[in-house]
């Protein structure tokens, strides 16, 4: 089972020139190596720091730990810290409520992603909600979900529920539409510790017949 690697920071804003270079030399080809796909890296548009989410793929658990315990991975992560501040990471996997949705897939050139834990005691009731009203109900307002992912290691929230838009116009158009609040409403009877983001590109994979390239974004 697929899992999921992210890893937030801030970028150092005089290091920028240096830090990107870093990352398509080295630190991007260096992971993928290892193991961890980085299939994307988003900047915060709408939303709490850090400004920097990256995303990486895993084949699954061991694969992913395999690459973190590896001593060229430990090398390549203190380079970054020569660049950004506010370093953490998180490990997910998925959850079993959405097994027909490709796992780790991040396609798209806006990110709405929510975040809660939910309420003890009121599991089956979120369930049930999420499955039958909400994941409908925001594939109506053409907000594609792309996954639901718990947390494995790392602080709470424990729930990352992950969607796509078009662009940023339709997605706030829908994000203030009457629906959207309603699916809202209904949710937070359920969960705590809710926020969310709005994310754009910071750097995301094209490929060629030849090579596979990663264009970085300014912040």
């Amino acid at each position: 089972m697929a899992v999921k690697f992210n890893e937030y920071w801030n970028i150092i804003p005089d290091k920028m020139d240096e830090y990107i270079e870093f990352m398509q030399q080295s630190r991007i080809p260096t992971l993928n190596r290892l193991g961890i796909n980085v299939v994307a890296m988003w900047t915060v548009l709408i939303g709490s720091s850090p400004q920097i989410i990256s995303v990486g793929v895993a084949e699954d658990l061991q694969s992913c730990e395999e690459a973190l315990q590896n001593k060229e991975y430990y090398a390549i992560n203190n380079q970054l810290l020569h660049f950004v501040t506010g370093y953490h990471s998180k490990l997910l996997v998925s959850t079993s409520r959405f097994s027909h949705l490709p796992k780790g897939t991040e396609k798209g050139p806006v990110k709405f992603s929510q975040y809660w834990d939910i309420i003890p005691g009121k599991e089956k009731e979120y369930d049930k909600f999420i499955r039958e009203v909400h994941y409908p109900g925001m594939e109506e307002l053409d907000i594609k979900i792309n996954g639901e992912w718990k947390v494995l290691i790392g602080e709470s929230p424990n729930i990352f529920y992950e969607a796509m838009s078009d662009n940023e116009a339709k997605l706030v158009k829908a994000l203030t539409t009457q629906k959207f609040r309603m699916l809202k409403h209904e949710l937070l009877r359920l969960v705590s510790n809710y926020s969310s983001r709005v994310l754009t590109y910071h750097a995301f994979r094209s490929k060629s017949a030849s090579s596979t390239d990663y264009e970085f974004y300014l912040v």
